[in-house]
């Protein structure tokens, strides 16, 4: 008997996902790391994905991070782990790269990396990080699973990273664009003047 894939979670998020941007005409990209290609793996599960789905990066080494994210030598080199302003900054370039209305990114602590840059530094297991690029902002998202245990964190990365984007895009849908108001001055009323018999 084989595990249900995709998860009915992420099954229900994903039909979410691709009835808002079926009915804006609007498409989508991902820059993955922890969650190992997951997050593609769900969205492209529905059929018909490939009308909204531009595709997708994993960069799991930093060597492809160097290749395929635009980062140079030195930063690199002073990389010290995943954050907020990695995941942001993945999402950004990728946006650019690939040209989709939305990007989403996440990196983050499956497990404990011996790789991690300086060897000291504080491996928060279970906790990723989320950026999303869009049309008018940028935004981010830290997410916990207090779990130390990597498959499951992986789909839950996954899981939650596919939540936020489908938050972003239904808080878009709710907020159109205001259209400039202009205020209109009531024309002054000039008294009458009563004269007296």
């Amino acid at each position: 008997m084989t595990a249900e894939f995709p998860p009915a979670e992420a099954s229900r998020i994903v039909k979410r996902i691709s009835e808002i941007l079926i009915e804006r005409n609007e498409t989508m990209a991902v820059s993955e790391a922890a969650c190992g290609g997951l997050i593609s793996s769900y969205l492209v599960s529905i059929p018909g994905a490939s009308e909204w789905f531009h595709g997708g990066i994993m960069v799991y080494s930093l060597k492809s991070r160097l290749k395929l994210s635009g980062w140079n030598e030195q930063e690199i080199h002073n990389y010290t782990g995943p954050s907020v302003d990695v995941a942001l900054r993945l999402a950004r370039n990728l946006k650019f790269e690939l040209g989709a209305t939305y990007t989403l990114s996440e990196t983050g602590y499956a497990s404990r990396s011996p790789m991690l840059k300086p060897s000291e530094s504080k491996q928060s297991v279970g906790v990723v990080f989320y950026g999303v690029s869009g049309p008018r902002e940028d935004v981010s998202a830290t997410h916990d699973t207090e779990s130390e245990d990597r498959c499951h964190n992986m789909q839950q990365f996954a899981i939650h990273g596919l939540k936020f984007l489908m938050q972003q895009l239904e808080k878009s849908t709710k907020e159109p664009e205001k259209e400039p108001t202009l205020e209109v001055e009531e024309p002054e009323r000039k008294k009458s003047k009563l004269s007296s018999a």
